[in-house]
């Protein structure tokens, strides 16, 4: 026993597990660096912001030492860009409670209304922009409370305390910038090349995981989960992008280069799963030669994703010059197997084909499309000011919100400003001002988050933990702080815990929360002084506040709700209504970036657990293959593509069929934008039997004369990507009790095509 217990601890038992310790060690900084980094970097920026607001005698450290906390982010362009609009929207709301307070000082319920129809508009605003620009809305609206409110009660001082409240403001803004921008500064092009090569490689392995057997074993959820990640990752790139003009000269370059590369991602990502979709039909209806005939030629593309980027568009337009004929040889190989086998209906080998021509088109459309997105992503993480001449990519990023969910959110705001106001009003309670202040605060802070009511739950728990800490810190350990480096002592475990909590996803709203109301009841200043029972006055209050909040959240438009889903599926539908009838300049860009707008939201909030959320993938899933399809299909028939083309209809006979198949495609079009205005079965039935029509009448044309259908084999395949589409997807679980359960009346295609000409 004595002998184990010596060899034990002996000195190279102790060298070992020095060693062990060492490198886990290391390996633990090297993942929690960024972090670490962020921790520091706020510490020392609240430090700074705090020594200057007692050097300069300012009435509220507290204030800027809050705007540090809210300001400081990881990247310094984002701390600008940030520090940017928080100032402008501080100022406007500092003005707009100085004109309030000078008119409605003396009629409260005129302040009340004209208060409420302010934070309203700021609230619809915040909704509305994306990114930093949406921060600013929000503070020019609770600004009232913090500085309109106080001018209000005290009109004498209205101006010392707009004035005091910009000024402490402006200081929390330069300390963490300059924090930011000189100690250890990650610049935004550093975190946007980090993004754009983390999109890279997730898409690269995604489109390489649907290769032989894995296609198979993969499963829709897992597709939908992937859908979501991509929608997100775009809308964070473009997030960033935003704000890239706040950290060089060169930024709105660089942004225009990150515009290009997020609309050639959304394009190939959308006819990847348009390609996606179409093999999974063909392997789950049993078209196993068509399905392996396609995936033949499928696996040698994307194993080009293997190798060197530098080396993938050369690649990629060497396999795409050989595609063309190699599918040929396929479909020649196809109509062979086909003949063999007698026992063949003539519809299945006909479906089959247009099945094969379908993936066919989107295979050599996704080799162009991958070519231009790795060319482009290849130019950006170069760093290089042009992109190649050839590329020119019409690049429109629109952003789309649901108007009903602005009004709801501007709303719920205004009655939670109302409700808080006449609680203080009516219990003459001094601390229901800080209900009022928080209630207003927290009501349009979290407005545009995914998940509002989940995030103010996590503010609350965190706002009673910071508060806690506030009075042990102010009670117990600020007295024995005799000068400044001592109170920043007494300070620092607090900030590092409060501020490594807000670096974690899950509970950066209950960091957040800590960090406000610490900093709000805690006794700095360059007199200390605590009052116990304001204390738990004003703690009580706030939290009040935020309960009242937190109720309207769950009351008004809740963000989980089956009637926001309802009006999300009502919104992903009109995009394909706006991609049959809108003109078709740019409308390939603003149909991708428009239905990810929508559904960046959800898809930052959901994972796809449940039966309404799998109503909204599937809806979402219909509207990017028919959507897009739709506008491909327009582009093909489009007057300047008919009368560009050299080759006249021979004789009269063929003018006719390419008339007539020229109605028939648009019939079939006015009925697909019908059935997603307001679907119901029979509007289905309709849509899928003119798009059948339209077809028919294209092989019509092609038995009389081919080349009087300028791309004949794209239309075809459109139009065959829309009815199977239509039959797959168009009518998801979610919606389906919405539709008319009556049987739908027969459809007569040829009297419908005449009426439509």
């Amino acid at each position: 026993m004595s002998e184990l217990v010596q060899n034990s601890a002996s000195p190279d038992n102790f060298y070992r597990l020095f060693s062990r310790l060492r490198i886990s060690g290391g390996k633990w900084i090297l993942v929690q660096a960024p972090a670490l980094l962020h921790m520091i970097k706020m510490l020392l920026a609240i430090f700074l912001a705090m020594g200057l607001s007692m050097l300069f005698n300012l009435s509220k450290p507290g204030t800027a030492m809050i705007t540090v906390i809210i300001v400081t982010q990881p990247g310094s362009g984002l701390v600008m860009a940030k520090g940017f609009y928080r100032f402008v929207g501080t100022f406007v709301g500092v003005a707009a409670s100085l004109v309030l307070a000078a008119c409605f000082s003396q009629q409260p319920m005129l302040f009340l209304f004209a208060g409420a129809c302010w934070i309203g508009l700021c609230t619809a605003g915040a909704i509305t922009f994306r990114n930093f620009q949406s921060y600013a809305f929000v503070l020019a609206g609770y600004t009232l409370m913090i500085v309109g409110l106080p001018a209000a009660l005290d009109p004498a001082n209205a101006f010392d305390i707009a004035t005091t409240r910009l000024s402490e403001v402006t200081l929390g803004l330069l300390c963490a910038g300059v924090v930011s921008d000189v100690l250890f500064p990650i610049r935004l092009s550093d975190m946007v090349l980090t993004t754009v090569n983390k999109r890279f490689a997730h898409f690269a392995q995604f489109v390489q995981c649907d290769q032989g057997q894995a296609h198979s074993a993969r499963s829709q959820l897992d597709r939908d989960s992937m859908m979501l990640r991509l929608i997100g990752e775009v809308i964070a790139l473009e997030n960033l992008r935003t704000s890239s003009t706040f950290e060089s000269a060169t930024g709105h370059v660089k942004g225009d280069h990150l515009r290009q590369l997020n609309t050639a991602f959304m394009t190939v990502s959308t006819t990847f799963h348009s390609l996606d979709q179409l093999l999974l039909r063909l392997r789950n209806t049993g078209k196993i030669n068509t399905f392996n005939a396609v995936m033949m030629e499928y696996d040698a593309i994307v194993s080009i994703m293997k190798e060197d980027k530098a080396e993938i568009p050369a690649k990629l337009q060497h396999c795409r010059q050989q595609l063309t004929e190699r599918l040929a040889a396929l479909r020649r190989g196809l109509i062979l197997s086909f003949a063999e086998m007698l026992n063949l209906d003539t519809t299945y080998v006909n479906d089959a084909l247009l099945d094969f021509d379908a993936a066919a088109a989107l295979l050599q459309r996704f080799t162009d499309e991958l070519r231009i997105s790795t060319r482009i992503h290849n130019a950006v993480i170069n760093r290089d000011n042009r992109l190649p001449d050839d590329i020119s990519i019409t690049a429109h990023y629109v952003n789309r919100t649901d108007p009903v969910m602005v009004a709801m959110s501007s709303l719920r705001a205004m009655v939670g400003f109302v409700v808080s106001m006449l609680f203080w009003w009516q219990s003459g309670w001094p601390s229901g001002l800080d209900a009022a202040i928080f209630a207003t605060v927290v009501s349009a802070l979290f407005a545009a988050f995914p998940s509002p009511t989940k995030t103010v739950i996590g503010f609350m728990q965190g706002a009673f933990i910071g508060g806690a800490c506030g009075f042990i810190c102010a009670y117990f350990i600020q007295p024995g702080a005799q000068n400044f480096f001592m109170l920043c002592l007494s300070l620092t475990p607090f900030i590092l815990v409060f501020a490594w909590l807000t670096t974690k996803p899950q509970y950066a709203g209950m960091g957040m929360g800590m960090l406000v109301f610490f900093f709000s009841y805690a006794a700095v200043g360059n007199v200390y002084e605590f009052d116990y029972v304001g204390f738990l006055n004003g703690m009580a209050g706030g939290l009040i506040g935020c309960a009242i909040a937190a109720a309207m959240y769950m009351i008004i438009d809740p963000v989980d709700s089956h009637w926001e889903k309802t009006r999300l599926i009502r919104a992903l539908r009109h995009q394909v209504v706006d991609g049959c009838n809108n003109a078709i300049p740019g409308l390939l860009a603003r149909f991708e970036s428009g239905t990810r707008e929508l559904v960046g939201r959800f898809a930052m909030g959901h994972t796809v657990p449940n039966e309404d959320d799998r109503g909204v993938m599937g809806w979402l899933l219909s509207v990017f293959e028919i959507g897009r399809a739709i506008i491909h299909l327009r582009e093909d028939i489009a007057p300047k593509t008919r009368s560009g083309n050299n080759i006249i209809a021979a004789n009269d006979q063929s003018q006719q069929s390419s008339d007539y198949a020229y109605t028939a495609i648009r019939l079939s079009i006015k009925t697909v934008a019908d059935f997603f205005s307001a679907p119901d079965t029979r509007k289905l039935d309709l849509a899928l039997a003119s798009v059948l029509a339209a077809i028919e009448a294209c092989r019509v044309v092609s038995t009389v004369e081919v080349q009087a259908l300028p791309n004949y084999q794209a239309v075809l395949a459109n139009l065959h990507l829309i009815r199977t589409s239509l039959l797959e997807h168009a009518v998801p679980t979610a919606a389906a009790s919405a539709f008319d359960p009556a049987p739908a009346p027969p459809f007569n295609t040829s009297s419908g095509i005449n009426n439509a000409a």
